[in-house]
């Protein structure tokens, strides 16, 4: 790559990946923090409900029974909009029930024991708030989604940038300088993740790009193959529609139709059943059917009031076009693979994810130390960083035991009052030494605070999941302690000659 590239060029590039990743280094770091937190979303919402019943498949009685209580409340509620039952073939063993009134913007999440009845709330606080965060940085959804997806896109671009920036990164990929100086330290670092993990950087980003910008693509699609006709590239998107008629219409019969689906698909399993503007002429049943063998999430079948199949995504059977575009979701969440496969794919993107947070905080380091190598300290701007790097990951353990305490508590102002209040602390002109050490103190001591809270609500967890996390999050304190320790510990080099350079 080096005799390709010329010098100039390979200088442009390395301008480029500095000033686009300094400037949005902390939304990067928010986007890759709460998606590598998402990849484990589904573990997170049975951490939140440790004690719901479990069950290895749902029957068709149960899933019935499920749906016609949540149209019961649904309509006692005022709204016809939608309910949905959630199966263990989702991914979660456990059967949920929601119903949605688009019109007043309100949900309700319930948990239903494995012969349908409904329990009581599911609690969902704190993966709700990771979800929007990611999704939309919390912001409405069209446009928040549009935001992601064009800092995805930038985000490919800095990755793409820092390949051509770096012409010996592949053939430097295992070197590594340990005991010099510190700046070269973190660019080996930087540069060895980034080339190590560079096809989950990539998948991730691109995905995440499309994902986002998925309102941009559908008016592409619809003048590019459907002469501008929306509804119709819609359909690629949602599978086909029932038009909408308010005309009072008696409900579909729901057993003919699961009867007709797993007929027809006898490996696969009901994923979701769902029913949109149900009692009206409009109505129709949605039915997610999940194939482990199948690289797409779920498909979704289609059927209207009649019970007549209208047809589905074709995630499945489909075209590339349709297939690629189910396959999206999976290949940015690690949600893929056989069930003795999908733990280890998920476990991987867990630990990539991690090392997409380290790329980001490393460049920032370099930067940092760059200044205050040419004499141009920033302490300031270190101070603020770290209330980024370790101040979210303390906001969101905070917010975890709030919703704890508070499965209905306001997530949103809560993580905006403690995003504020920390930037505000790191104002405080203190050495900025000193005020890292103190962030990662309050961070490895809200862990053990927050599993003790969990363990106060909900007792000793019947989910081995929610045991799990647990212990991982105490792992991760008792890590963080001794890492503080061996910080806080003379150094056994400090009286022998450094190397300065390599």
């Amino acid at each position: 790559m080096k005799n390709l590239l010329s010098p100039r060029l390979v200088s442009s590039m390395l301008a480029a990946h500095s000033l686009v990743g300094l400037l949005l280094a902390a939304l990067i770091y928010l986007l890759c923090l709460s998606g590598t937190l998402l990849v484990i979303g589904q573990e997170i919402e049975r951490w939140e409900n440790p004690q719901a019943p479990r069950l290895e498949q749902a029957s068709g009685d149960a899933m019935i029974r499920a749906l016609q209580a949540g149209i019961t409340q649904a309509q006692e509620a005022g709204t016809h909009d939608y309910v949905v039952v959630t199966t263990p073939a989702d991914g979660s063993p456990n059967l949920s029930l929601r119903w949605v009134d688009y019109q007043a913007g309100s949900e309700q999440l319930l948990q239903v024991s494995p012969t349908g009845e409904v329990l009581g709330p599911r609690h969902t606080g704190f993966s709700h708030f990771l979800e929007h965060l990611h999704f939309y940085l919390h912001l409405p959804a069209t446009p928040g989604l549009t935001l992601v997806g064009l800092i995805g896109v930038l985000m490919l671009m800095v990755i793409l940038s820092g390949v051509l920036a770096h012409p010996r990164i592949f053939r430097d990929a295992f070197r590594f300088r340990r005991g010099g100086n510190p700046r070269l330290e973190q660019a080996d670092l930087h540069n060895r993740l980034s080339v190590w993990a560079l096809p989950f950087h990539l998948t991730v980003t691109f995905t995440g790009a499309i994902l986002g910008l998925t309102t941009l693509v559908l008016g592409a699609l619809s003048y590019a193959a459907f002469d501008g006709d929306t509804q119709r590239a819609r359909a690629v998107f949602v599978g086909p529609q029932v038009a909408h008629n308010e005309a009072a219409a008696p409900l579909p019969a729901l057993q003919p139709i699961l009867q007709d689906i797993q007929q027809s698909y006898p490996d696969a399993q009901v994923a979701r059943l769902a029913i949109r503007e149900f009692g009206t002429a409009g109505q129709s049943v949605q039915i997610d059917i999940a194939h482990p063998a199948e690289l797409a999430l779920t498909d979704r079948h289609i059927y209207n009031g009649a019970g007549e199949h209208l047809g589905s995504r074709n995630a499945f059977d489909g075209p590339f076009g349709a297939q690629a575009i189910a396959a999206l979701a999976p290949l940015h969440f690690g949600r893929f693979g056989q069930p003795w496969l999908a733990p280890l794919v998920k476990l991987s993107y867990l630990l990539l994810g991690a090392a997409l947070c380290l790329i980001t905080t490393s460049g920032v380091r370099i930067w940092l130390l760059r200044r205050s190598d040419s004499g141009r300290a920033a302490p300031g701007w270190q101070r603020q960083w770290d209330a980024v790097l370790w101040g979210q990951p303390l906001i969101y353990a905070l917010l975890a035991i709030l919703t704890l305490l508070r499965p209905e508590a306001p997530t949103l102002p809560a993580w905006l009052l403690l995003t504020a209040s920390s930037l505000l602390i790191a104002a405080v002109p203190v050495r900025a030494d000193t005020s890292n050490r103190l962030w990662r103190v309050a961070l490895s001591s809200s862990l053990p605070v927050l599993v003790a809270t969990h363990l106060a609500v909900h007792g000793w967890p019947k989910d081995p999941i929610a045991l799990l996390i647990n212990a991982a999050l105490m792992l991760c304190a008792m890590l963080l302690v001794l890492r503080l320790r061996r910080s806080a510990a003379p150094s056994t080099r400090s009286s022998s000659p450094r190397r300065q350079h390599p």
